[in-house]
């Protein structure tokens, strides 16, 4: 449940960017030809004229990428759980406390690490 829980925080934080652009599209008043140039592309001299040409190409597949990220997106969370519900009760909750361990500040079962002899690990020898 906390694996979905994160789950879904994360997903939320990837679509308030995306929201926010949605809601600045709408009042945007900047002219088309603002967008940023693919890397490398600023060194080619383009004129004006091709730098508009060029946002206006990436403003009308921008949408048609956002769609397919979010396609994505979608497959990608039922492909993980389709593969979680593969899964025992006891794997399931073995892949949670693994889950766990890799998020900062999670609270999984982290083996303790001690030193190999009783030297303080604070002073070097």
């Amino acid at each position: 449940m906390r694996t979905f829980m994160f789950a879904s925080f994360a997903l939320g934080l990837l679509l308030v960017p995306a929201l926010k652009a949605s809601a600045d599209d709408k009042k945007d008043t900047t002219p088309v030809a603002k967008s940023p140039l693919p890397a490398g592309w600023g060194k080619l001299g383009l004129s004006d004229e091709q730098k508009t040409k060029i946002a206006a190409v990436q403003a009308k597949y921008k949408a048609k990428i956002d769609d397919l990220k979010k396609q994505l997106k979608e497959l990608q969370k039922e492909e993980t759980t389709a593969m979680i519900e593969a899964l025992t009760d006891a794997q399931k909750a073995r892949l949670k406390e693994i889950a766990l361990e890799k998020v900062p500040g999670g609270s999984g079962n982290k083996p303790e690490t001690k030193p190999d002899n009783d030297k303080p690990l604070d002073k070097k020898p």
